[in-house]
């Protein structure tokens, strides 16, 4: 019975280190589901700690991209924003890859609507 519960405690305090050591995306602007009457003057992204972007994508639910000026990060930042262009009434979604200090490559989205 010991030995059962020194393997289940390591295993928790391994997985757990797993769990906090990874980076997440706080906060986005827009926010996620949002509903703008007119479009945003800016994409923003802020996350839990300091990341490095690979790639962001915004692009309309028909999949055609907007170009706002993203370029990969050589430096780890934890907060990022761009200035968007006049976006047309649709429904958009945000793609974000990034690298976390430790090297590994996560994913995120979210998405917002423009009437």
């Amino acid at each position: 019975m010991k030995t059962l519960i020194k393997f289940l405690t390591v295993i928790s305090v391994v997985f757990s280190s797993a769990v906090f050591a990874h980076v997440h995306l706080e906060k986005t602007v827009p926010a996620d589901n949002a509903m703008l009457m007119k479009t945003p003057e800016e994409l923003k992204l802020k996350f839990s700690k300091e990341v490095r972007l690979v790639k962001v994508l915004l692009k309309n639910k028909q999949g055609e991209k907007v170009k706002f000026g993203f370029i990969p990060s050589k430096e780890a930042n934890g907060t990022f924003s761009w200035k968007l262009p006049k976006l047309s009434p649709a429904n958009y979604i945000v793609d974000v890859t990034f690298l976390g200090n430790d090297g590994h490559k996560m994913k995120n989205s979210f998405g917002f609507m423009v009437h």
